[in-house]
């Protein structure tokens, strides 16, 4: 965890259980990064999303995904290790190599992030715990974000090291005499419960007898309705009396009269689309073995790389999320809820070789043209050269709004063309995007890049932008004014420039860089 942020909060795992701290983040939607500490010195790192974990970092590498697919039979020990010897992501390399099919990986990434998250939950009461609040950037990397429910990690977390829990034994004690009644808003099929496990569920409804009558009924093993019964209780899915609200509370559906005779209004046909169900986990760094699995299925008909990333796209581009609430109180609570604030978006995909009309703040016929692909990099005539081709690649994520897989792409660009700073500039300027992200730092990045290349257009046009962000406006004014002296045409500059003047905000590059 880094020493030069203070946490929001702070704990141990003996007064607060790792599950307990999974249902206040769910609960109060906390966005941020939570680091787990054993005594041994391992740190473990996860990524909240309004209070869902969507990736998991362990300190020791467990679950390692190429491992995994070997397991499985999907690619071999040879296989593998040429892979990981392009030190980019595992999963992009097994995909543009063809070595593994998407959905295997899919399905792969998924099981690995339930490992990770499910090991968890045996960690020792020793091991204390730092929140930080909003600090998304602490655990940023190319993988996507797991979209397994949030329940259904707690449910699977509890079933396998229910033990662990150093307040199990006191939640059973005081049920034993209490009735067990489900309660009718509990939000039963997101824990993903096994079918064996759902049928205790059932006969546990319909009985409505105390936890010590379960015991003697015979209904389950006691171990099993313990960590049942347990997982219930912290999730408020049980009512007792207490007038609480289950977590992730599900609506019970009103009752259709049975006099009522159906209307039909309309036949409509629903278009079937996939959902995915989990994603890699990220491993540790410049392993090769992070999974970003990025490539889609091609549709017949659908356009390529090089066609989006020639298209101009109009859709709003995604806020920034940016927190300055460190706490310097040790906290032994769980931490409190996610205070986030927003900042206008800015710019997002590199502007093309050809150059568009001065821009104006009014649209007009002329400014919507779509730009063209951009060229090559000298020395790469060849428009289909790997490392140009993942650059375009990436230029359409982005106009996808896919910043994870517009950053995989570029980072792979760069691994298999590092001399080239366009890819360089691109992949600050997509981690200046993401939400959370450190825009000083990201503006130090381009100090460096320019100090070897000071006229590269581009990444004078991003530390210009980011530099007003920041609120060094003397600073901006002046790369955007180099920006100019290289390129008269590049409207984005000439139109900050303007807006500066005019003591305007920031506005949303034009045409190539609009998303």
């Amino acid at each position: 965890m880094p020493a030069e942020i203070l946490p929001t909060a702070e704990g141990d795992l003996g007064r607060t259980p790792f599950a307990h701290l999974l249902v206040y983040a769910l609960d109060k939607a906390l966005t941020g990064a939570l680091f787990l500490r054993e005594a041994s010195g391992i740190e473990h790192a996860i990524r909240l999303e309004a209070g869902a974990p969507v990736k998991v970092r362990p300190g020791d590498g467990h679950a390692m995904l190429g491992e995994m697919l070997v397991e499985a039979g999907a690619i071999d020990e040879t296989t593998l290790r040429g892979a990981l010897s392009m030190h980019g992501l595992l999963g992009d390399a097994l995909l543009l190599a063809g070595c593994v099919e998407r959905d295997l990986l899919e399905q792969t990434a998924a099981r690995q992030f339930t490992m990770r998250m499910t090991r968890l939950f045996s960690l020792g009461a020793d091991t204390t715990y730092s929140y930080f609040d909003g600090h998304t950037d602490l655990l940023d990397d190319a993988a996507p974000a797991s979209t397994l429910h949030p329940l259904a990690v707690l449910w699977a977390g509890v079933r396998a090291h229910a033990a662990a829990s150093s307040m199990m034994a006191e939640t059973i004690e005081r049920l034993r005499d209490v009735t067990i009644r489900v309660h009718p808003a509990a939000a039963i099929e997101r824990f993903a419960m096994a079918p064996e496990e759902r049928e205790i569920l059932d006969r546990i409804r319909t009985s409505e007898l105390s936890l010590a009558q379960l015991f003697s009924a015979g209904f389950a093993p006691e171990e099993t309705l313990c960590w049942m019964v347990y997982a219930l209780v912290i999730t408020r899915s049980l009512d007792l009396g207490l007038g609480t609200t289950p977590l992730c509370a599900e609506t019970p559906p009103e009752p259709q009269p049975t006099t009522a005779r159906p209307v039909t209004l309309a036949r409509i046909r629903l278009r079937a689309a996939s959902h995915r169900v989990g994603a890699a986990a990220p491993d540790l760094a410049g392993d090769g073995e992070r999974s970003r699995v990025q490539p889609r299925p091609r549709k017949r008909g659908r356009p390529s790389a090089f066609t989006l990333a020639a298209r101009r796209i109009g859709t709003p581009p995604p806020m920034e999320a940016v927190s300055e609430r460190p706490s310097t109180a040790a906290v032994t609570e769980p931490p409190p809820s996610a205070v986030v604030e927003t900042d206008p978006s800015p710019p997002n995909v590199p502007k093309p070789a050809a150059a568009e009309p001065p821009a104006s703040d009014t649209p007009s016929s002329e400014s919507d043209k779509a730009p063209t692909v951009p060229m090559p990099p000298e020395g790469q005539p060849d428009a289909a050269r790997p490392a140009h081709a993942l650059y375009c690649l990436a230029t359409s994520r982005i106009a996808e709004r896919d910043l994870a897989g517009a950053l995989a792409a570029c980072q792979l660009a760069r691994e298999v063309d590092p001399t080239q700073p366009d890819y360089a500039a691109l992949a600050v300027w997509i981690r200046s995007l993401v939400g959370g992200a450190d825009l000083r730092a990201r503006v130090a990045e381009l100090d460096a890049l320019l100090e070897a290349r000071e006229d590269h257009t581009q990444a004078l046009f991003y530390r210009g932008y980011l530099r007003r962000r920041i609120g060094d406006e003397q600073g901006a004014v002046q790369d955007l004014r180099r920006v100019l002296d290289l390129d008269p045409d590049h409207q984005d500059a000439a139109r900050e420039l303007h807006r500066i003047a005019m003591g305007k905000p920031a506005k949303r590059p034009s045409g190539y860089f609009r998303m």
